[in-house]
């Protein structure tokens, strides 16, 4: 998935249709530090019944690729494949999910321990990239004091593109980031320190 141009492109215009419906109220700033852009077709639009709209058929992520990429600011990068994301210590949650208005269970890793592999401090400011290329950057401390998760699984199944997958940030409900929507970043491609 990540070697491929073409895929990369077709995942592209896949979460630009799905990101198109939250542009509007994702775009901007906020008063706590965080800051939350991206890029979406004008003509782009999300389903009716998905909120994350409708996305191609793209193969999904192969064994050796890279599902998640953690950049620290002294140049430490790690690269997680899938298998590797599942091998580290998960935890799952079940919350009301904000964007389909159900309840769901996910299962991922806490935010704080993906930060910890590329020594990126809480005290630093991160930035969250998608595929789609639409990133949300505050501080580190944000995710992990509302204990954040980077989630592989939603109802014991992998998360598919369509869904905002393989890999998506969802926080647990009654945390301070909980109704912070801007910071649900899905199809989560990156994070990085600034």
């Amino acid at each position: 998935m990540r070697s491929s141009t073409t895929a990369r492109g077709a995942t592209a215009v896949a979460l630009l249709l799905g990101g198109a419906m939250l542009m509007g109220a994702c775009g901007g700033s906020a008063s706590d530090g965080s800051t939350a852009s991206g890029s979406a077709s004008a003509s782009a639009s999300a389903s009716a019944s998905n909120p994350y709209g409708s996305a191609p058929a793209v193969d999904p992520p192969g064994p050796d690729d890279a599902v998640l990429t953690i950049q620290g600011a002294d140049g430490k990068q790690v690269q997680l494949t899938y298998a590797q994301l599942q091998a580290m210590d998960s935890q799952t949650i079940t919350i009301e999910e904000p964007f389909v208005k159900k309840q769901e269970t996910f299962t991922g890793v806490p935010m704080s321990a993906l930060l910890a592999l590329a020594a990126i401090p809480s005290t630093a400011t991160v930035n969250t990239v998608a595929l789609n290329d639409y990133a949300y950057a505050a501080p580190a401390s944000q995710f992990t004091d509302a204990q954040a998760l980077v989630a592989y699984k939603v109802d014991g199944k992998d998360i598919p593109l369509t869904e905002g997958g393989p890999v998506r940030i969802v926080f647990p409900t009654g945390t301070a980031q909980f109704g912070n929507l801007d910071a649900w970043n899905w199809s989560l491609e990156t994070i990085q320190q600034q």
